[in-house]
């Protein structure tokens, strides 16, 4: 009996001898407590607040939906990969005794500062290098502590830094409009040169429809099923880019331009989604006859909702929208 106490001694001595070497350095032992990255049940995580000394944003769940400084939806995929990032970090390694000061300075003073919180009460706080302080490696650093670690995420390979981005364009979703047919209330679409192609389609959620013209009167005859099927083309209508190197004045001449088309959706809460659609000039481009062309045949501008974003989309993503009035005659 002796014996065999002895042995389960020594055991346990030895696992805690592998233990604290695994969590300690030249210099001593690190606390686990200060190692504590990830967050088992990420389905309790209500808010991320990520910031460094350019940005800040805040990515709060409401009501099920992932919201960028309550005015953007988040992507998705972006956000399913932060998740699954906090929920599967791992500490690789301890940072080295000779490098540990450097480290922790740099994170202190440059590194993306990170605040989960769970349930909107308990908050987990660390620090993360930026992409461009390693490009192979990720440091990490409990918040209130000094001791900086090197971290991973089983199966990924790319650098786990870059997914932390601060810059609220990273995290938006691009989406313009995505209605559900049954939902919209009244789709208009404006062609402000040519007046006389504009129209307004209303549902009235019983099966039937009306054509308004631009006079504000109804079409006595158009084709039903044509009018039922356009409102199912407003899903995952997105916009390519927001161009924030854009010059002011460039953004002004824009705006204070006449819009090519101005599309408004208004759903069944009389909420309206508003783009209005702005040709962008050719950088040279020829049509299919090789003559050169005044305007982009492939990119616009747009402004959504009079946001004051300078925003670039794609005619491919918007052309089954670009009807005119004819088109349900």
């Amino acid at each position: 009996m002796r014996k065999y106490l002895l042995y389960s001694f020594v055991l346990v001595l030895l696992l805690l001898s592998g233990w604290i070497f695994f969590f300690s350095n030249s210099s001593g032992i690190l606390s686990l407590r200060n190692s504590n990255f990830s967050i088992d049940n990420i389905d309790k995580v209500s808010s991320i607040y990520l910031s460094d000394n350019s940005n800040a944003i805040v990515l709060d769940k409401i009501n099920n939906q992932w919201m960028v400084n309550n005015k953007f939806q988040a992507k998705e995929q972006s956000m399913s990969n932060l998740l699954l990032a906090v929920n599967r970090l791992q500490v690789h390694y301890p940072v080295s005794k000779a490098e540990r000061e450097q480290i922790a300075l740099l994170l202190k003073n440059d590194g993306i500062k990170v605040e989960i919180k769970i349930n909107r009460f308990k908050s987990h706080r660390f620090l993360v290098s930026k992409p461009s302080m390693n490009k192979e490696k990720t440091y990490m650093m409990m918040a209130n502590s000094a001791e900086p670690y090197v971290v991973k995420i089983p199966g990924f390979k790319g650098n786990v830094a870059e997914l932390f981005p601060t810059s609220e364009n990273a995290w938006r979703n691009n989406l313009i409009f995505n209605y559900l047919p049954q939902n919209i209330q009244t789709i208009t679409v404006e062609y402000l040169l040519t007046p006389e192609k504009s129209f307004s389609l209303k549902n009235f959620n019983d099966g039937s429809f009306a054509l308004i013209n631009r006079n504000n009167q109804p079409e006595p005859d158009f084709n039903v099923e044509i009018a039922a099927r356009y409102f199912t083309y407003f899903q995952n209508i997105q916009f390519e880019d927001v161009l924030t190197d854009e010059s002011q004045i460039k953004k002004d001449s824009v705006f204070a331009s006449t819009p090519y088309v101005q599309i408004t959706v208004k759903d069944f809460n009389n909420i309206e989604n508003n783009i209005k659609i702005f040709r962008k000039p050719s950088d040279g481009e020829t049509d299919e006859f090789g003559e050169k062309t005044k305007f982009d045949l492939n990119k616009a501008y747009a402004l959504l909702n009079n946001n004051n974003e300078l925003l670039l989309i794609q005619y491919y993503n918007f052309d089954p929208l670009l009807k005119e009035i004819d088109y349900f005659r």
